[in-house]
């Protein structure tokens, strides 16, 4: 089955979606960074897996490609 087309007004908000996202997966990174393991750590772990989904499907409908893969250690369950 053929893809679908995706209108232009679509792909171009999905792009800006996307590097927004980029911007705030690298600022969550870098807050990571600086933090010892505990409750914020973890939350913000779980954040980023959100956000990383999030721009995976805004860079499948823009056709832009993932740029932020840093591998990070699964979240216990912080709740």
């Amino acid at each position: 089955m053929p893809a679908q087309k995706v209108a232009d007004e679509v792909r171009l908000a999905s792009r800006i979606h996307a590097r927004l996202l980029d911007a705030f997966i690298d600022l969550t990174e870098r807050e990571l960074a600086g933090l010892a393991p505990g409750f914020a750590e973890e939350s913000l772990i779980e954040a980023l897996e959100a956000l990383r989904a999030a721009r995976k499907s805004y860079g499948k409908t823009a056709g832009v490609m993932v740029v932020s893969n840093l591998q990070l250690p699964q979240a216990s369950n912080a709740a």
